[in-house]
């Protein structure tokens, strides 16, 4: 059975990596929300799709954060008083409604949400190395954020999404088996490469553009999952259910989806 994951929530109708666009993506039926992780200057993670704030805040209202456009340049305080903007927002209007209405949220405040009980949530690194590099332990913050929530009496599940192989191992050592690891790629990669790290990977996650490449098959040949992203109603060439359909039809396990609802009636 096809999965449906909501992109940064239900980001198609609401400003992405909001709680209430993830809140939305659950009424909408969606199986999972993903969002993304990146740090404060102060130790914290806050949920923006990378470090620049520039398309996703309104950051260009406040004069007096001159000079500074990304998270870790930020305390947490500081962050609180931004919003968050539609990215897209001559393509998605609807959304774009909402600009200045929603806070940049944290990673605890997402675990903490009710609406994450009994759910599970796709928490992806984001630019783990370069963070790193600046002496942001980004997944030593991550576990200090588990470690302090009831998360797992809540019935919550998780799954860790990295693009960067080594953060992906860095936090299965860290954080070992209250999750599932999923390597993810947007660029074509060589099967005999994937075979090599599979035993170390719970799946693997790519772009629908390498479609071609097989991979879903290459996944199911180890007994692991292989998720697809991101179905946009707005790629349409045609219907809405002819688009969705050739995605289903992949037979991925997943399919990361910025209109949920859609890709939920699709399947039913």
């Amino acid at each position: 059975m096809t999965l449906v994951f909501g992109h940064r929530g239900a980001s198609g109708y609401r400003p992405e990596n909001t709680l209430e666009a993830f809140e939305l993506a659950f009424q909408q039926g969606a199986d999972a929300i993903e969002c993304d992780l990146v740090p404060t200057a102060d130790g914290h993670l806050v949920i923006r799709h990378e470090g620049g704030l520039t398309s996703t805040t309104n950051i260009a209202e406040h004069p007096e954060f001159a000079g500074r456009t990304s998270s870790e340049e930020f305390t947490l305080a500081e962050l609180k008083t931004l919003r968050a903007i539609e990215r897209l927002p001559e393509l998605r209007p609807g959304s774009a409604k909402f600009d200045g209405e929603f806070e940049i949220p944290t990673v605890d405040e997402l675990l903490a949400s009710e609406f994450a009980n009994n759910k599970t949530l796709i928490l992806e690194i984001k630019d783990g190395l370069f963070f790193a590099a600046n002496n942001i332990p980004v997944v030593a913050i991550l576990k200090r954020a588990l470690d302090s929530s009831n998360y797992r009496e809540r019935g919550i599940s998780l799954i860790i999404e990295s693009f960067e192989y080594p953060i992906l191992q860095q936090a299965k050592r860290l954080l070992g088996d209250i999750a599932q690891y999923v390597f993810l790629f947007q660029e074509p990669l060589e099967h005999s490469y994937l075979d090599q790290i599979q035993e170390n990977i719970d799946g693997i996650s790519f772009d629908i553009r390498l479609l071609e490449h097989d991979y879903v098959a290459l996944a199911h040949s180890w007994g692991k999952p292989a998720y697809l992203w991101t179905a946009k109603a707005e790629d349409a060439e045609y219907s809405i259910d002819e688009y969705y359909a050739h995605l289903i039809a992949t037979e991925a396990d997943g399919i990361f989806a910025d209109q949920p609802d859609l890709l939920v009636s699709c399947l039913a």
